[in-house]
């Protein structure tokens, strides 16, 4: 087994890696272009983010109340667990095993708006206020609905995809960039130990820099379906953001985030995420 590390809250961390595993740079280019992202216009463009205010305390209370309802319904489906009092900041007091987790995690990284107890997509028009261009769940190549994520990291978990950028999936497997956006919303236990990592900036990077897996990875004996990045221009090193409830973190789908480790001793972290094309 071979080793890569990366550094996180000043902290290094390192994770193992299969032998077999190979790791590539990619070509002489620089994939984010005014043609291929969709938030080459935007005032934050140069960092590749924004944290945006969207929702006022009494609209992130009602979601939070609509996304745990909706947990619980998938978790009493998928178990037989009982879920009297259950709360999302608690969902590992409840959901012990892996093999649990994995049975509802299987279900909530594939949602789509009718799994949801309430009108998840009245986020929507939100979110378009923020960018000033309309949204839409369908892709224009394939002229399929892209799913809703709901992520469940669990406190010293390894719930959480190794750093990679969402455009590599259409690069690699479809020989062509996707023109959607990233939203990710937290709805609990997001604190400066679990918030989403990210490298600011990373969206403007030559290819010829990244290091990189091909077609998915795997860390930790764990497969993905994202690649996974080694380094990015000699370096390794994340930041989380800082994005608070009620807000929504906006980034370019060329931007390197993930890593998501939850450092809380007690707290789960679920956010809810959205990629969405621009109509």
């Amino acid at each position: 087994m071979s080793v890569i590390s990366f550094f996180l809250d000043n902290k290094k961390h390192d994770f193992s890696v299969g032998d077999l595993q190979s790791f590539v740079v990619g070509k002489d280019e620089v994939l984010s272009q005014k043609e291929t992202d969709v938030v080459y216009n935007q005032p934050w463009y140069k960092e590749g983010y924004t944290e945006s205010d969207f929702l006022n305390s009494d609209e992130f209370e009602s979601l939070k109340e609509g996304l745990t309802e909706s947990v619980k319904k998938i978790i009493q489906q998928e178990t037989s667990i009982q879920t009297e009092g259950f709360r999302l900041e608690n969902y590992h007091n409840y959901i012990k095993r892996d093999e649990d987790h994995f049975k509802i995690v299987s279900r909530t990284r594939d949602l789509f708006s009718d799994d949801f107890n309430f009108p998840v997509m009245t986020l929507l028009p939100r979110l378009e206020n923020i960018l000033n261009f309309k949204l839409s769940d369908i892709d224009p190549k394939t002229n399929g609905k892209m799913h809703i994520i709901v992520r469940i990291n669990r406190p010293q978990s390894k719930d959480f995809n190794p750093p990679h950028k969402d455009v590599y999936h259409g690069v690699d497997i479809d020989n062509y960039i996707p023109l959607f956006v990233n939203f990710w919303i937290p709805v609990c236990g997001a604190t400066e130990k679990s918030n989403l990592p990210i490298v600011p900036g990373s969206h403007l990077l030559n290819e010829k820099t990244v290091l990189r897996t091909i077609g998915g990875g795997e860390i930790e004996g764990n497969k993905y379906r994202v690649c996974v990045i080694k380094s990015w221009n000699g370096k390794n090193e994340l930041i989380r953001s800082s994005v608070k409830y009620g807000q929504a973190l906006i980034f370019s789908s060329h931007l390197i985030h993930g890593l998501a480790l939850n450092d809380e001793t007690n707290k789960t972290r679920v956010a809810l995420e959205f990629r969405l094309f621009k109509a």
